[in-house]
Formats: C-alpha cells, sequence, structure tokens
C-alpha cells in the first residue's frame, strides 16, 4: 500500500499550468480506442469500480467543464454527460470488442461479490479536496484530489487494495481524479492549446472539498465513456 507521503511527492508534477508541449498537440493513440474521427464516442466495453458524486458536486464539476467547452471547444471530443460524472477508484476491464472481454468481466464480478462476502464494507467517508485540472497522458483533461490528510488517504488505499484482489489495476498506483473531457480525435493548433491553457490556469485558482462515500461506491459496467450501468454498491 502506498504510503501518503509517497502519494503526495509523487503527484508534486501537478502545477496550475496546463502541460500540453509547444506547437500543435496530438492526443495519445489511446484517445482513438474510445473516440471517432467525428468525436462522438466509440462502443467501448468494459467494467470499474467508481465513487458516484452527489448530486450538487456533479452539478459543480458539470458547471467546469461547460466552461472549458465554451473557451476550447474545439481541443475536445463529446461532451460527458453529468450524470457520469464520477471518481474512479480502480479500474478493471477495458476493450473496443464485447465478445472478447465478456467472460473476463463476468468473471471480475463473481470475484468482487466474494471479496467483498469476505470482506463487508461499512457505512464511510472519505474527505478529500480538488488540486488541479491537469493533462492526463495526453488523452483526456481531468480534475485530479488529494485526500484531507494521511488518514483519509488510507481509508481510500485500503478499498483500492480490496479491489485488487479482484484484479490487479495495470496503473501501480491510484491517482485520484475525475475525468472533465476527452481530447479531440485530430488534436488542436498552438491557439486553441493557449486559450485552453489560460482557461485552466484561471479555474486552478479555485478549491473546493468533495466527500467520497461507500454507500457511492459501485461496481459498473460500460459501454463507451459516456454510458455507465450501476450494478451494486459496496454499502
Amino acid at each position: 500500500m502506498e504510503k501518503y507521503n509517497d502519494f503526495i511527492e509523487r503527484i508534486s508534477y501537478q502545477q496550475a499550468e496546463l502541460q500540453l508541449g509547444d506547437g500543435f498537440f496530438t492526443p495519445d493513440s489511446r484517445v482513438y480506442e474510445k473516440v471517432n474521427q467525428d468525436n462522438s464516442f466509440k462502443p467501448f466495453y468494459g467494467d470499474t469500480v467508481v465513487f458516484d458524486l452527489d448530486s450538487r458536486i456533479k452539478n459543480k464539476i458539470a458547471g467546469i467543464i461547460d466552461r472549458l467547452y465554451k473557451i476550447a471547444p474545439e481541443c475536445f471530443c463529446e461532451h460527458i454527460k453529468e450524470d457520469t460524472i464520477h471518481m474512479t477508484l480502480h479500474d478493471l476491464s477495458a476493450s473496443e470488442n464485447l465478445e472478447s472481454i465478456a467472460s473476463e468481466v463476468f468473471g471480475n464480478e463473481i470475484e468482487l461479490l466474494r471479496v467483498l462476502k469476505e470482506n463487508p464494507q461499512q457505512l464511510n467517508s472519505i474527505k478529500m479536496k480538488t488540486n488541479f485540472i491537469i493533462n492526463m497522458v495526453s488523452t483526456s483533461l481531468v480534475l485530479t484530489l488529494i485526500p484531507a490528510d494521511e488518514a483519509e488517504w488510507n481509508k481510500l488505499q485500503e478499498l483500492y487494495e480490496l479491489i485488487n484482489k479482484v484484479k490487479v489495476c495495470q496503473y501501480p498506483f491510484l491517482t485520484p481524479h475525475i475525468t472533465l473531457a476527452y481530447f479531440n480525435y485530430n488534436g488542436f493548433d498552438e491557439k486553441s492549446a493557449d486559450n485552453l491553457k489560460t482557461a485552466v490556469h484561471e479555474l486552478n485558482k479555485n478549491h473546493f472539498d468533495i466527500t467520497l462515500r461507500t454507500n457511492r461506491l459501485y461496481y459498473q459496467k460500460f459501454i463507451s465513456m459516456n454510458d455507465y450501468i450501476q450494478v451494486f454498491n459496496f454499502v
């Protein structure tokens, strides 16, 4: 389990200034798995464990997304729906091909139910606060979160490690974040990048608290990055 101080050191790269490089911005190829060339979301299948957020926070995040799309719409693909806004705790499986992943997803669900039966969860809350809007590996713009203190981080890590019993995450460490927008399939020019950097710099001046609750922690399946189905919650 990653220690709190190691986590704080690891995320020290997160800054108020958005990093997009110089010149024309080209997204990472992983965007093409999820987004069509016309910037609509493609069918993309899998399962995940996420914290659903309360309506007040979802509305606040949606306002940030609307602001970004108003200033630099050409930088992004299809708009994420407000009701899908969430904080991912642990990704499980994902693929463009449903047939290739169906049995794996079914196995994840069965194994997670077993793990939860052996490790029943109680109603609990985890206090977080927003950090910065950043470029997440050139696939998306995300709002990163940090725990209020070490005790809150440990609660989050215990849940993360619980899901690792089902399937070890492909990413070695948890970086709490809320996805705001996926980048334009075709990229965007330097002028658009500069407009986006300015907008993000202004938005990064504001921070607010977010409380995650275990009764809103869900095992979900998805059929695109805009379509999630809640299967069961942890409490």
